[in-house]
């Protein structure tokens, strides 16, 4: 199933582009007696990620009600680090540099556990060794520093829009993007290179810390896990990236499997 698609279930809630379901869980404890499971995933791998753990929590449970939703495009967004302070989402996958900020001025969240390595990359237009300009998204800071250790080549960085960054480098305005994955795979005409030579982390899952005592939250780590093996899988990812399997020979990205919460 692809970002974007709309996805028929009953009892979980995520965002993701375009999307968001609310979920109500029946009678499972008494700290939280109807438990709500409603998660934040931007338009990027997480929302591959997050739509393979709705499936599986699919054969569990049912959606009660199904709401649209554009917010959440982008981590880094304002909106999405709203969502999750003003209990719209009680779990979201998060840029490593945003969970860091949140959870300094949230206390009431805290990060469960890193969830993908190595998701971006760098496309590039014209001849690798002319790149000396790279566009970022706006707040992805870390990811500037794992370019610059690997390719000291890189001059300067300039922080284009997510709307706008293709536009950019077919402009000739920048040389290079650094972008998330599934990005690379809808423009395969553009070569690319891995972001970093060394594993570095691109995604953690965020949790409210009440919620993470829930049997709800229980049965989306097992079903997240479940997620994680299959995407694992270059043939699986392949497929749900929709591109042909060798070209994901030179990445590296890796899903890793979460602790499972006791019951």
């Amino acid at each position: 199933m692809s970002i974007g698609k709309k996805i028929t279930i009953f009892i979980i809630g995520f965002v993701s582009i375009g999307l968001l379901i609310s979920v109500v869980f029946p009678k499972e404890r008494e700290k939280n007696d109807a438990a709500l499971i409603r998660i934040g995933a931007g338009d990027d791998v997480s929302g591959i990620l997050m739509n393979e753990i709705v499936d599986d929590l699919s054969k569990q449970y049912k959606i009660e009600e199904a709401l649209e939703s554009s917010s959440f495009v982008d981590c880094c967004s304002n909106i999405s680090q709203w969502a999750l302070s003003a209990e719209e989402i009680n779990i979201a996958f998060y840029c490593s540099h945003i969970a860091l900020h949140t959870i300094e001025q949230n206390e009431n969240v805290m990060i469960y556990g890193p969830i993908i390595m190595n998701a971006e990359v760098i496309s590039y237009k014209d001849s690798w060794e002319d790149i000396t300009t790279v566009g970022i998204s706006q707040g992805r800071q870390s990811e500037k520093v794992e370019a610059k250790k690997t390719y000291p080549q890189i001059q300067e960085f300039k922080e284009v829009t997510q709307k706008g960054i293709l536009y950019s480098l077919e402009d000739g305005q920048i040389d290079a993007v650094i972008q998330d994955l599934t990005k690379a795979s809808k423009v395969t005409q553009f070569p690319f290179k891995p972001l970093s030579e060394m594993d570095y982390i691109s995604y953690v899952l965020v949790v409210d810390k009440e919620f993470a005592d829930t049997k709800a939250f229980a049965d989306f780590i097992k079903s997240y896990n479940r997620a994680v093996e299959r995407l694992n899988e270059l043939d699986y990812l392949a497929e749900k990236l929709d591109v042909n399997e060798d070209w994901l020979e030179n990445v590296s990205i890796k899903f890793l499997p979460l602790e499972e919460s006791e019951e």
